[in-house]
């Protein structure tokens, strides 16, 4: 007997079906808003890419900002486990994972679709800004405070205020580079550049705050 993909003829879809779904939409979506652009991209055009009818996005995203909000909520969500799934990977002392932490931060910051994302933002704020900006929990800030302490009370950084340090760890790192993204460059395209760059930022880093 042939397996359905829906519970029966004319029932509700499986979850799971509604979930791969909804992947195939934001998937598309997140391609199109990064290649033109918010203005630029239309819900028709990402109802058309993806080959479903328009009731099926209205369903899941009644507007195209809900749209992008689902768009950035799941490159959040992928940011994030790709962080902990190196994180998880790193062995050494606090000092040492906190150096895997910011090389990680640097290429984030260069990667060709969230520099996408961040010029929506900017050049949208009005519209996208406060959707965008709602969230106001950071598990990676998180964890870089949490390495910081842990350094300072090793000893291998000065003591002081966490908070400050790893702004400071950000400003020094990413900053730059993702500024010159954002405005078409492409210093920072290669790993090999993004070394170079970084073993420079981590030496100055370590020069003002290490112990």
């Amino acid at each position: 007997m042939p397996t359905l993909t829906t519970a029966s003829k004319g029932g509700r879809p499986r979850k799971s079906d509604v979930e791969a779904k909804s992947l195939h939409i934001i998937e598309t979506a997140s391609r199109l808003f990064a290649q033109q652009g918010f203005a630029a991209t239309s819900v028709e055009q990402v109802v058309a890419a993806c080959g479903v009818g328009k009731d099926t996005v209205y369903r899941r995203f009644p507007s195209k900002l809900a749209l992008f909000e689902g768009v950035v909520e799941h490159a959040r969500v992928q940011t994030l486990a790709h962080f902990q799934t190196t994180m998880a990977s790193q062995t050494g002392d606090a000092l040492t994972q906190l150096r895997a932490a910011a090389r990680w931060l640097l290429a984030v910051n260069v990667d060709p679709t969230l520099i996408a994302f961040k010029r929506i933002a900017f050049s949208e704020a009005i519209v996208v800004g406060q959707a965008v900006a709602s969230r106001t929990d950071d598990p990676i800030m998180d964890r870089l405070l949490s390495l910081i302490g842990e350094a300072q009370k090793a000893g291998a950084l000065a003591r002081g205020d966490a908070r400050f340090l790893a702004s400071q760890l950000l400003n020094s790192i990413a900053m730059g580079p993702m500024i010159e993204a954002m405005l078409g460059g492409t210093t920072y395209a290669s790993t090999r550049a993004q070394n170079a760059y970084f073993d420079k930022a981590w030496a100055l880093f370590l020069d003002g705050a290490g112990a």
